[in-house]
């Protein structure tokens, strides 16, 4: 259709230019507050978590000095195998989310990716509480800079927290059968069909396109009343449920794909049970292989009770614990634990707020924060 003349319009072509260069006046003022509001909640989180640390480490300085005490039976010279088996356990974990982002189209570079996984985990071990919350909006944030899309950032993190839980089940089911503990090995192995079975169902209904429209309609009646009540009304919750949807469907992981995604899972967990391993073997004890999984498993357990940060004393006394139970001396326990907890936890939590802060420091793309 052919468009009408100005002189045919009259002067009604001026007020939607005005309307809008008011409208992108009012958008930019809101960004921008937005922005300074994000701003100020990063150095707020970053100082909160200094706090927690600082208060960690105050209240516990008796565990400290046993720790330096019982360090001094630790054999240095097995550090830097400890340190190389932590670096692999998060490069592991920052490869699979590159995998599942390259799924969707979505290429991020190593070293980005690997500031992303630092940076989230130390958010998420070091704030008890809502740590691992404010780390997934982190890590949204951190991939929709980076060039993917909302769905697809949503579903790498969904997708990879799943993979990880299923990795770790299957090592706590092994580490169930390796020391003859049924009960451990069923109950793990009950909860990894779990997750398989509701992972295959998700993908399988989000590829077939009457049951995403028999999703829209629902779902989208609970983006326009949320959006009401939390006074933020959405433009169509239908279109954007619309798109979120069929963005999702088309979201492709061969099966070579997935055998890729759990492989580096597997390999995230293992690596860091070989820095429990490692640990264990230079404080000069001898390694109880077949409880070994399941001890390292407790101990994960404990840490991800996030009342203190990183479980700190919980995770120190759970699995010290285990492995006396294991055979082990009190000495030797105690020596292996702290030098476990001390490159997996504060080694990596201490290198990741390094990050975060650089990161702060950055804008998305590298360049200063305005």
């Amino acid at each position: 259709m052919r468009q009408p003349s100005p002189a045919a319009m009259g002067t009604v072509p001026a007020r939607p230019v005005v309307v809008t260069a008011a409208t992108d006046r009012v958008t930019g003022q809101r960004r921008g507050k937005r922005v300074a509001k994000r701003a100020v909640a990063g150095r707020a989180v970053a100082a909160a978590a200094a706090v927690v640390l600082a208060v960690a480490i105050a209240t516990h300085r008796a565990v400290l000095a046993a720790s330096v005490a019982a360090l001094g039976h630790v054999q240095w010279i097995w550090i830097p195998a400890v340190i190389v088996l932590e670096s692999a356990s998060i490069a592991a974990l920052a490869g699979m989310q590159r995998h599942l982002l390259a799924a969707g189209g979505a290429s991020v570079g190593v070293r980005p990716m690997l500031a992303t996984t630092f940076a989230a985990n130390a958010l998420s071990v070091s704030i008890p509480l809502a740590g691992p919350e404010l780390a997934t909006a982190f890590t949204f944030r951190r991939y929709t800079g980076q060039g993917a899309d909302a769905p697809l950032a949503a579903w790498s993190l969904l997708v990879g927290g799943v993979v990880s839980a299923v990795a770790a089940a299957l090592l706590v089911a092994g580490g169930g059968l390796s020391s003859g503990d049924l009960p451990v090995t069923a109950a793990a192995t009950a909860a990894v069909m779990l997750a398989v079975a509701v992972l295959a169902v998700a993908v399988a209904a989000a590829r077939r396109a009457r049951i995403r429209g028999a999703v829209e309609r629902p779902v989208g009646w609970m983006v326009r009343h949320g959006s009401r009540l939390l006074r933020r009304p959405a433009e169509d919750p239908a279109q954007v449920v619309r798109s979120w949807v069929g963005r999702l469907g088309s979201i492709r992981l061969p099966l070579s794909g997935w055998t890729v995604v759990t492989g580096l899972a597997l390999a995230n967990w293992l690596a860091d049970a070989g820095v429990l391993t490692v640990s264990i073997h230079a404080a000069g004890a001898a390694v109880p292989w077949q409880m070994l999984l399941l001890a390292y498993g407790s101990g994960v357990g404990a840490q991800s009770v996030n009342i203190t940060p990183g479980g700190v004393g919980i995770a120190e006394g759970t699995l010290g614990l285990v492995l006396v139970a294991s055979g082990l001396r009190l000495s030797q326990a105690l020596a292996a634990v702290l030098l476990y907890r001390l490159i997996s936890f504060w080694l990596v939590a201490s290198t990741g707020w390094l990050v975060f802060l650089r990161l702060r420091m950055a804008g998305p793309h590298g360049g200063p924060t305005r």
